[in-house]
């Protein structure tokens, strides 16, 4: 007995921008056999006739194909493409490709054949009327009261002006209207001179437009992607913006060239594109994710490349659109404008293997390319504490002691009982843990410390349970070597939610060990968080200069925050990537906690960049409750005006005068919902960072902070 499978798609349309995209022609029905799913016939259209007839086809149906073009595989098999007619009438957008082996087999059918039942009415609009119908929805005003220049069977051709290519026909047709019911109407074909826009518009027999396909391919091409991350948008088609995305030619799945971007699949870490992939010649890069298993599939790899190319694009243009420009420095292989340097696409390096957890973007000058560099991140739940009673809490490890293997460490779990009676932070002496596992909380004092005292205390394992949230993090050591290399037993972190669950359990007894199989990693590239922070590395370097230290380095931390939460909506950074909804940052940028003040000493970047962001925030939602509901681009316009107003290796509070003198120049009444934001956050009036480098090179922050607004904004 055959076994046969059977699948539904719908056929793919290309649309003009402004029409409404409708399906062109039934959903077509694909068949698979094993090994076939005939017996020999005298022909390919005796077989799929005979193919349907045995699966519900009318004889008129089956009656109704006939062979269109025929060729025969290196592989052997006869491969056959079959068109409808019915009444005298070519049935548009309907379609058979049928495979046939050499004993008259058919082993293959794609269809989406109408069903014929009756006779079809004739149309009550003429040809003439078809064609001003479509040339009023395509090119309103353009070719009006063309003259029939011949008649030949069921096609009119109409005379050609300056305005087309070629000249226009009009075919009269058969088609299935929406409840697959053959009708009557027109195909018409129109392909302007100028533009290059191939067209074909079916027209109802009313004389009115049913659905336009365009048959151009302008070079800006097709990328199924996911417009923010694969936990917030499902992966969608999309189409290049312009023909400056993708250059012209054959393409590679895994190795995408165009005038803003290159980006390639660097596996193998020799900053390089991987060999391999797929030949791409229709610009339809639209590979479907698989996320439910390693990214590293072949089909995975191709989706991070087309999401890294499709997000690149994204963020050139719409930044370009807010000023960061051909002459401000931006990164384009080619400037038509001729202001700036050319020469300097973003190399953009997919799953690259230098690293994990991260991603990074080196800026060159104008006209070098920079290139930016994208990790896989290790899935949350690299460890796990595994109950007796089935209950699993994900779990993160140290770099310190004993490494858990899978099957762990079991024994009863107990909260740590540090002498005082009062807490259990682990920071002093603990009594009670022999022979078990300690339950400790976070905080106080570091993790190897509370490690140590459990150990001491005769515990076999520790579990520390975030006090900061339900982040994971691997628990680095003390830095005193006396004390890490002294820890010989395995230690997890759980989230403070788990934590607390734990601590209300009644004599809880499990497990903590090394997850198996490991989590899924996930991919940087299918996060736009990710990829627009590091493109805002780009654009401070260049639009501003020696984004470095302690305080500029901050700013183009938050900078590249700004864009993400902005151009998302979104006040969480990186929640796909580190699979964490809380994000990569230490709290949401919402009433972000820490001020300026929070730099002084030694920053890191990355935490004074926090502060910067929740200005940006701040500053956006001001705009967005500003008279007038002011838009996020209004926001990044002033935002990236005001670098052309900023000086090199910044301040915060020079960042502020930089947007204020901006604003000040073309929106006046913004400046004071610019210092409300700043001034929220310790950048008021008088607010300053002072920088000292010293001779080892490393240097120190003093900020005074201020909360003032000027008199004007008070």
């Amino acid at each position: 007995m055959r076994k046969l499978s059977r699948f539904a798609f719908a056929a793919l349309t290309l649309l003009s921008a402004s029409l409404v995209a409708a399906q062109i022609g039934p959903k077509a029905r694909v068949y698979r056999g094993e090994p076939t799913l005939s017996g020999p016939n005298a022909s390919p259209v005796a077989a799929v006739a005979q193919f349907l007839r045995g699966h519900g086809a009318s004889a008129s149906t089956a009656s109704s194909i006939n062979s269109a073009a025929q060729f025969r595989s290196n592989k052997g098999l006869v491969h056959v493409r079959l068109e409808q007619s019915v009444g005298g009438l070519r049935v548009a957008n309907t379609y058979a490709k049928a495979a046939v082996n050499s004993q008259g087999e058919l082993v293959s059918l794609i269809e989406n054949f109408a069903a014929v039942s009756g006779g079809l009415k004739p149309p009550t609009a003429s040809e003439a009327q078809a064609l001003s119908a479509a040339l009023a929805t395509l090119h309103p005003g353009s070719g009006q009261g063309l003259a029939v220049a011949n008649r030949r069977g069921n096609v009119t051709t109409f005379s050609k002006t300056a305005f087309f290519h070629t000249a226009p026909t009009v075919e009269r047709v058969a088609f299935a209207d929406s409840k697959g019911a053959l009708a009557s109407g027109f195909l018409v074909m129109t392909w302007t001179e100028k533009s290059n826009q191939l067209n074909y518009t079916l027209v109802n027999g009313a004389g009115q437009v049913v659905s336009v396909e365009s048959r151009t391919n302008t070079d800006t091409g097709n990328y199924k992607v996911f417009t923010k991350d694969p936990g917030t948008t499902p992966q969608t088609i999309k189409p290049g913006a312009d023909a400056t995305w993708l250059f012209s030619g054959a393409q590679n799945s895994i190795n995408i060239t165009g005038n803003n971007v290159n980006a390639y699949l660097d596996a193998q870490e020799n900053n390089a594109p991987d060999r391999g992939g797929r030949t791409i010649t229709e610009g339809s890069f639209i590979t479907d994710a698989e996320l439910t298993v390693t990214p590293s599939s072949n089909n995975n790899r191709e989706v991070a490349v087309q999401n890294l190319f499709y997000l690149n694009n994204v963020i050139h243009d719409t930044l370009k659109g807010y000023g960061f420009t051909e002459g401000a420095g931006n990164f384009q292989e080619t400037n038509s404008t001729g202001q700036g340097l050319g020469s300097d696409s973003v190399d953009a390096e997919a799953q690259d293997g230098g690293g994990t957890d991260n991603a990074n973007f080196a800026t060159p000058t104008d006209g070098t390319n920079p290139r930016m560099q994208m990790y896989l991140w290790t899935g949350k739940g690299t460890y796990q504490v595994a109950l007796n009673s089935g209950t699993i809490y994900r779990a993160a490890g140290a770099d310190f002691g004993a490494k858990l293997d899978t099957t762990g460490v079991s024994g009863a779990i107990v909260l740590a009982n540090d002498g005082t009676g009062t807490t259990s932070d682990g920071c002093e002496a603990i009594t009670n843990v022999s022979g078990k596992i300690a339950l400790i909380d976070r905080g106080t004092c570091g993790f190897a410390v509370k490690v140590a005292n459990a150990q001491a205390g005769g515990a076999v394992a520790v579990i520390i349970a975030n006090n900061q949230g339900d982040s994971l993090i691997t628990m680095g050591g003390s830095g005193d070597p006396k004390v890490d290399n002294g820890i010989r037993i395995g230690a997890v972190l759980i989230g403070q939610t788990d934590g607390t669950s734990l601590r209300l359990l009644s004599s809880p007894v499990g497990s903590a060990r090394l997850t198996n199989p490991p989590p899924l990693q996930r991919d940087g590239d299918l996060d736009s968080d990710i990829v627009f922070h590091e493109y805002g590395h780009g654009l401070t370097w260049r639009m501003i200069g020696s984004m470095s230290g302690p305080v500029a380095g901050s700013i183009g931390e938050g900078m590249s925050d700004v864009l993400a939460i902005v151009i998302n909506d979104n006040d969480v950074v990186g929640e796909y990537a580190f699979d964490d909804p809380k994000g990569i940052r230490r709290a949401p940028y919402t009433n972000y906690p820490n001020t300026y003040k929070s730099l002084q000493g030694s920053p890191e970047v990355h935490n004074g960049g926090e502060v910067y962001a929740a200005i940006g925030w701040q500053l956006y939602t001001n705009y967005k409750g500003a008279k007038g509901k002011l838009t996020k681009a209004d926001l990044l316009s002033d935002l990236v005006d005001g670098m052309n107003f900023t000086e090199a290796r910044p301040t915060f509070e020079q960042m502020r005068d930089g947007i204020l003198a901006s604003v000040t120049a073309n929106h006046p009444e913004r400046a004071c919902l610019v210092w409300a934001a700043l001034a929220k956050y310790g950048v008021g009036v008088g607010a300053q960072a002072v920088i000292t480098t010293k001779k080892q090179g490393t240097s120190t922050v003093n900020v005074t902070e201020s909360f003032t607004l000027p008199s004007q904004c008070q």
